[in-house]
């Protein structure tokens, strides 16, 4: 029996992964037609996207380590300049060209977990979101997805928002609705749950899935990903498509070459049960 496709889309935005973005990480022509025929084999195509507002904590500008990107909702040309945005550059979240003219005809669908609202919450008394929901519909144009629609089999691609490395994981934001005083937010969900979480309520443990997981970068949101992936569906195959992903090369972090970067990504995936495969031979295990 075949089992589901499942393509994972990890941050393949034009603010990583475009030479034009703004936190372009060095991804190659080639990294993604390898991704384009990946993305061709799937049933479902997932993209787990980071989404920031313009005073994200992890922009350098506000005090975190990384570039701006990525955001969503009011943006500015002050802000631009605040944030160390060059002339022509994009932070835009939107799947990159090559990727997006195979998606966006699908049926599809947008997921916005809760704590995603919230991630810039530094414990002020009031609990304001980071963003709506319209602005990030608007920032990748897709409608909010329909849970009994995804169940029924009737969406092809999800955008899935996300902020942190791992695109698989939930953080509880249930606390915030119990401070007396303190009504839920108008416009965010009130239930913590991503496709994932809607995944397992179809397959359970996975059998039957597959995994198939390209983008940026192997070694912080990939095999974070990827790794949580296999602890929620134990019984599914995940692949880590070694060649449509970016490779994180810094000798600073112990990673000098392009060789030494592969060997240490295929040595992480192998100890958590994730197969790290090249596209020619997972073309091959059809």
């Amino acid at each position: 029996m075949s089992k589901k496709k499942v393509n994972v889309l990890v941050d393949w935005g034009k603010a990583f992964v475009d030479k034009d973005g703004n936190f372009y990480c060095g991804t190659t022509e080639e990294q993604k037609d390898n991704a384009v025929l990946i993305l061709k084999e799937a049933d479902l195509i997932v993209y787990a996207s980071d989404v920031h507002s313009r005073n994200s904590m992890e922009f350098i500008a506000n005090g975190g380590i990384y570039p701006a990107h990525n955001i969503v909702g009011l943006y500015t040309p002050q802000d631009a300049d605040r944030l160390s945005v060059g002339d022509g550059k994009t932070v835009s979240p939107q799947l990159t060209d090559k990727l997006y003219d195979l998606v966006k005809d699908k049926n599809s669908g947008l997921i916005v977990p809760r704590h995603v609202f919230f991630q810039d919450y530094n414990g002020e008394p009031d609990f304001i979101p980071a963003f709506t929901f319209q602005d990030v519909v608007a920032a990748f144009d897709v409608p909010k997805l329909n849970p009994q629609e995804f169940l029924d089999g009737g969406i092809e691609y999800v955008v899935n928002a996300k902020h942190m490395f791992n695109g698989a994981s939930l953080q509880s934001t249930e606390w915030m609705d119990h401070i007396p005083g303190k009504p839920k937010v108008a416009g965010v969900p009130s239930m913590e749950m991503n496709v994932f979480t809607l995944l397992k309520q179809q397959y359970g443990q996975g059998e039957g899935l597959q995994f198939d997981v390209t983008g940026v970068v192997i070694g912080i949101c990939i095999y974070q990903t990827a790794s949580n992936l296999r602890q929620l569906f134990p019984k599914a195959d995940i692949n880590v498509i070694a060649d449509g992903c970016t490779h994180l090369v810094y000798a600073p972090l112990g990673i000098a070459t392009p060789e030494q970067g592969d060997q240490v990504a295929s040595a992480m995936c192998k100890q958590v049960g994730v197969n790290y495969v090249k596209t020619v031979d997972y073309l091959g295990m059809k």
